[in-house]
């Protein structure tokens, strides 16, 4: 049996718009009726333009798990913000332009579920430490309890982190010293590249491996030119010096956020890739495990990294959509599987 270990993003902002600030955002840029092929499966369709997430509970989030499961991924890696809370009394919600870093803790609620569900030895976890964002020592010593648990992904006994948004070179050792104090060993660190892939954007020499978050390919039509576009930036971090994660993408068109801006990120207009078929997502993975068996000796073995579970609005999901009869399309996560197991069978 293959010991190739298939990781997935995971970034969940799939909550109650009248509530909170993100899902404020997120059901306002998906709620236009050209997006719906786009809209997760869970969410309600109250209008022709309009939709909302409901506060989903355990059962909801395993139903979830389970598609992930079926469609053969080993572990989620979930941007993992801090868990402090601030005084909702003190805040207005309704106000859109209100601090993102003062909200992050209302989308922790997918990985926290995913740590008591029943099917959490069937799927792993890891975290995605975003660098732009300030982390308390309480939140690293959470962190480090989190990966004592079997659910955990490793690499060689290491439990698996990734950093993304900018570099805070005190977070390692902080994280080193919460895990010390566990008699955990280190973390195996992940930078992903964020600066452009042609040149390295921190000291790699702190860092046991490279990757990317996503492949933001501009002024392209095709899904061929946009898995090209990503086999160029994966060559390119293999000059970083340290072990590469190969990255795999399911896509990349955040239309919906060029339409209803987001404050925390923009996008230039452009030309985005048409949404792929499944012969194009098996195509890319076969040029991918072809690059794979190339590259061996560069990379961080037996580890592939797909961009994304659910950016829906970026135009990248394997999560089941909705559909106006209430049956999930799960093409994605179909397509997704039959890439699975054509690597697990190639690589």
């Amino acid at each position: 049996m293959s010991t190739l270990r298939i990781g997935v993003i995971n970034w969940d902002c799939s909550v109650p718009a009248d509530t909170t600030y993100f899902g404020f955002h997120a059901t306002k840029s998906l709620s236009p009726a050209q997006f719906r092929d786009r809209t997760p499966y869970y969410a309600e369709v109250t209008s022709e333009n309009r939709i909302e997430f409901p506060l989903r509970d355990q059962a909801s989030y395993d139903r979830e798990l389970q598609y992930a499961i079926d469609a053969g991924i080993d572990y989620f890696a979930y941007c993992w913000y801090t868990d402090e809370i601030i005084d909702r009394d003190t805040i207005d919600t309704s106000n859109p332009a209100y601090t993102v870093d003062g909200m992050l803790h209302e989308i922790t609620r997918m990985r926290k579920h995913h740590m008591t569900s029943t099917l959490r030895s069937r799927i792993n976890l890891c975290a995605i430490l975003i660098c732009s964002h300030i982390y308390s020592d309480g939140d690293m010593d959470r962190l480090a309890a989190a990966m004592e648990e079997d659910c955990y992904e490793r690499i060689d006994g290491q439990p698996l982190i990734y950093l993304f948004g900018g570099f805070h070179p005190e977070y390692i050792p902080r994280l080193r010293k919460a895990c010390e104090a566990r008699g955990l060993p280190h973390p195996f660190a992940v930078f992903f590249n964020s600066g452009g892939a042609a040149r390295p954007d921190t000291d790699y020499s702190v860092m046991d491996g490279v990757s990317n978050y996503a492949c933001c390919g501009t002024n392209m039509d095709t899904y061929a030119e946009l898995t090209a576009h990503l086999h160029r930036a994966n060559d390119l971090r293999k000059g970083f010096g340290v072990s590469l994660v190969p990255q795999f993408t399911m896509g990349w068109d955040p239309t919906p956020r060029i339409l209803h801006p987001v404050p925390w990120v923009s996008y230039p207009e452009a030309r985005y890739a048409a949404q792929a078929t499944r012969e194009e997502f098996l195509t890319g993975a076969a040029d991918l495990a072809d690059w794979i068996v190339e590259n061996r000796d560069r990379l961080v073995p037996a580890h592939i990294l797909t961009f994304a579970w659910n950016e829906f609005e970026e135009g990248s999901w394997i999560c089941p959509t909705w559909t106006p009869d209430g049956e999930p399309d799960t093409s994605h996560t179909d397509a997704f599987r039959d890439v699975v197991r054509y690597w697990r069978e190639r690589l």
